[in-house]
């Protein structure tokens, strides 16, 4: 009887440690079984710099609360194993949870959280490809290395008509396309969602002095509700202030015809500004990249379907002309449209970078995910 202390002890010490369930997602798409779909760019594993906010709703995860403590994940699958074996390694992977109370998520990733994300595992990491075929393929991958346990528990609830939230950044990861592996994850897709619209130009811009180029516009992203595109311009002048100009109206500015030009100019006012954004212009005369100045992200709702917006650029470059301003050319948006998700799911990521404001694609998948909790 001598053990008798010590097995009650421990029966005790089992009695209170607490119990862990699991929560598959996408509930409705019965994520225990392969579901019917894969992230189509790889995103997070397989970009040398990606990051990706998966959206579930209260449908998905109920709303009865729940504290988590590790973040599972799994390969999409039957695919052959091919290429390279891994492992391979990230710099830093950075997992966040939380809840949003937005109503849609759009491609804007700041906008899309209602209070802060908790940061739940931020460190290297290894991982290992697809090692071939599995239906279903295991939760948490080969070698546990798409398993992530948390730093802390993380206390969650998702109030009815709130979303719940996981961010993944990968940073300085190893994996390339030159390997030819796969690190594709599995997920459900689902109908809605944001359709592309088309772009086209009017007129001609004008040149900060004789000889030079004129100035031009250029649009980039997906032009659709709940997506963001990206003004980028040419032959403004180096170093110099100027303003990326949004509207609705290509006919008319305070009752004034458009397109007018400045007298004494070729240099032509196409649009009737509703948003006028400052920005500088670099060394070379041009806007580039993605700046939020010169972006364009409207709500995921479809009121905005097939909006037409009119986008221009001016600088100031006071030898060009008596005016002082450089114009471009316009671009005409045609936004295409944005149906409400047949799923509670949603996803937006960008494929070249762990910070970006914006994602560069915008969809109704829902990634496998499984959460355990406690």
């Amino acid at each position: 009887m001598k053990h008798l202390p010590v097995a009650v002890g421990l029966c005790v010490a089992a009695a209170s440690l607490p119990a862990q369930t699991y929560l598959a997602l996408p509930a409705t798409a019965n994520a225990a079984a392969e579901l019917n779909s894969y992230e189509p760019r790889g995103m997070p594993f397989m970009a040398a710099n990606s990051r990706v906010q998966m959206f579930y709703d209260s449908t998905e995860v109920g709303n009865q609360g729940f504290v988590a403590d590790e973040l599972a994940l799994r390969y999409d699958g039957p695919i052959p194993a091919v290429g390279a074996p891994g492992p391979f390694t990230i710099n830093r992977l950075v997992v966040k949870i939380g809840t949003t109370a937005v109503a849609m998520p759009s491609a804007d990733f700041a906008a899309n959280l209602t209070q802060p994300l908790t940061t739940v595992f931020d460190g290297p990491w290894t991982y290992w490809p697809d090692p071939g075929f599995g239906f279903p393929h295991p939760w948490g991958g080969p070698n546990d290395s798409l398993r992530f346990p948390f730093s802390a528990p993380a206390v969650v609830a998702i109030p009815t008509g709130q979303w719940l939230v996981i961010e993944i950044a990968v940073e300085g990861s190893s994996f390339s396309f030159a390997t030819f592996s796969h690190a594709i994850l599995d997920g459900a897709s689902t109908s809605g969602g944001a359709s592309n619209g088309s772009v086209s130009l009017l007129g001609q811009g004008c040149a900060i002095a004789p000889g030079q180029p004129r100035a031009a516009i250029s649009t980039s992203g997906l032009y659709a509700p709940g997506a963001a595109h990206h003004v980028q311009a040419t032959g403004l002048g180096a170093n110099t202030i100027a303003a990326c100009v949004f509207g609705v109206d290509a006919a008319q500015t305070g009752g004034i015809p458009l397109p007018l030009t400045l007298p004494g100019t070729d240099c032509t006012i196409y649009v009737d500004p509703i948003l006028l954004n400052p920005i500088l212009t670099d060394a070379s005369g041009a806007i580039t990249g993605v700046q939020p100045a010169a972006t364009l992200s409207l709500p995921a709702d479809p009121s905005f379907n097939s909006l037409v917006v009119y986008e221009q650029v001016l600088s100031l470059w006071p030898t060009a002309n008596a005016w002082g301003f450089v114009l471009t050319d316009a671009a005409r948006v045609q936004l295409g449209t944005f149906a409400t998700p047949g799923r509670g799911t949603y996803s937006i990521s960008h494929d070249t970078s762990a910070t970006a404001p914006y994602a560069n694609d915008v969809s109704t998948f829902g990634f496998a995910a499984r959460l355990r909790t406690l």
